[in-house]
């Protein structure tokens, strides 16, 4: 056994310590916050010097042997060249509190040159992105120093028994092991993170490719349409009836194109103007009526369980819009016919719609998905009337919930603020304007 009890009790310790100061940069490396600023690294890695320099290793009488340099060289790299001063300020000051002995000359002898060096290194540091350079900054300066005092040891003619320099000369490698692996594990994180970020980049900028794809494609369908008709106009042997049939043709397609900007524009800036209590009863059956005819062509039977005195707070046109929008996904979502049920009731402080079809359903991938850009169950679905859902029920301060079984049917739930019955008399005008 090369190391006593003691000491392999303080190696240990020195261990420990190094590891807490390794998790300490894997947080900081995942957060922006006070602890992630320079002089939090500087304060931290002189504490963790302290501390490697209390529990020390005693094999040369008038020398300690710790893991000090691994929170100097991290602390001054990351931390920058104050720190780097501040570091080395208090390593002198501990060393000279451990012992003002022959050990603490050597020191001052070789942290000065390690301090100068790093100090040159530090802002080639943070500019390279490549891992073996910021390897090599941090590993030369370490290196530099344990050879320059194990010199000093042999010169002076200390006496080294084999036991000591068998048990010296590991420490040391350890700790070059562990700068090499703390760079290696730090810059690692900062990889994975930067790459995550770029990642989320993309993400957002598809979103707006996808968009715009749709967008584009909705509206140029329409207008090309619209386009065609227009020119059969120019035809003089055109029957007044046909002239007339082109033209109601070619306004339908032009709301169609007008629907669909809407629903963009809803989507990117929802905002609610023209606020007022609203008998959510009354408006589901208004839109029931404006849906039926197309339930029915569908061979869909739409039934109501009607509750009254359920209030909300919203904008009337936009609430039809999303119902209306639930309400016809339900109705195509059953092919083959079959019933679309609806209920409203109250719970607790939340007005609760319900939407439910016995359809074709939705596995648990595809309701993750749902409300996201450019994504739809149907084949020439642009998953613009989803977004648009969520984002009118989220304004209104609402929630919505799905449940669904392949091939059973598809529940969207609806939550909304719940308002009592006797504020109706309130006046919507003396509401406040939610954007």
């Amino acid at each position: 056994m090369f190391i006593i009890s003691d000491d392999l009790e303080a190696f240990l310790i020195n261990l420990v310590i190094i590891f807490a100061l390794l998790f300490y940069f894997h947080f900081i490396n995942s957060k922006r916050n006070l602890l992630a600023t320079p002089w939090a690294i500087g304060i931290i890695c002189s504490i963790a010097t302290g501390l490697c320099m209390f529990f020390s290793v005693s094999l040369v009488p008038g020398f300690i042997i710790d893991m000090r340099f691994i929170p100097f060289i991290i602390g001054s790299l990351y931390g920058g060249r104050k720190v780097a001063v501040f570091l080395f300020v208090n390593l002198l000051f501990y060393r000279f509190l451990i012992g003002h002995d022959q050990g603490f000359y050597s020191v001052v002898a070789i942290y000065p040159f390690m301090t100068l060096l790093l100090l040159y290194f530090i802002p080639h540091f943070h500019k390279t992105t490549k891992f073996k350079e910021k390897a090599f900054m941090a590993v030369f300066p370490a290196s530099l120093g344990v050879f320059t005092l194990l010199g000093i040891l042999f010169t002076k003619g200390l006496h080294l028994s084999g036991e000591s320099s068998l048990s010296i000369i590991p420490l040391y490698i350890t700790q070059l092991l562990g700068i090499f692996f703390f760079i290696h594990l730090i810059e690692r994180k900062r990889n994975e993170l930067f790459l995550l970020d770029e990642i989320k980049q993309l993400e957002k900028l598809k979103i707006v490719s996808d968009i715009a794809a749709s967008i584009s494609h909705e509206v140029r369908n329409p207008l090309t349409v619209t386009r065609g008709f227009l020119q059969l106009l120019n035809d003089n042997n055109l029957s007044n009836e046909k002239k007339a049939m082109y033209i109601s043709l070619s306004l339908q397609e032009l709301d169609r194109a007008d629907a669909t900007i809407t629903d963009y524009l809803t989507f990117a800036k929802p905002s609610l103007k023209h606020i007022e209590f609203l008998d959510l009863s009354k408006e589901i059956c208004y839109v029931i009526d404006v849906v039926n005819p197309y339930a029915t062509l569908h061979n869909v039977e739409v039934n109501y369980r009607k509750t009254n005195n359920i209030f909300i707070v919203g904008e009337k046109q936009k609430l039809h819009q999303c119902l209306i929008n639930l309400m016809k996904n339900g109705v195509e979502a059953m092919p083959n016919g079959g019933q679309l049920n609806i209920s409203l009731e109250a719970n607790d402080d939340k007005a609760v719609v319900n939407i439910a079809d016995n359809g074709i359903g939705m596995t648990a991938q595809q309701i993750n998905r749902l409300g996201t850009p450019y994504y739809s169950t149907k084949d020439k679905g642009t998953g613009l009337g989803m977004m648009v859902v969520y984002s009118i029920v989220k304004i209104m301060g609402g929630k919505v919930k799905v449940t669904s079984k392949v091939n059973v049917g598809t529940c969207f739930a609806l939550e909304f603020p719940l308002k009592r019955f006797e504020d109706a008399s309130v006046r919507a005008t003396s509401l406040p304007t939610i954007e």
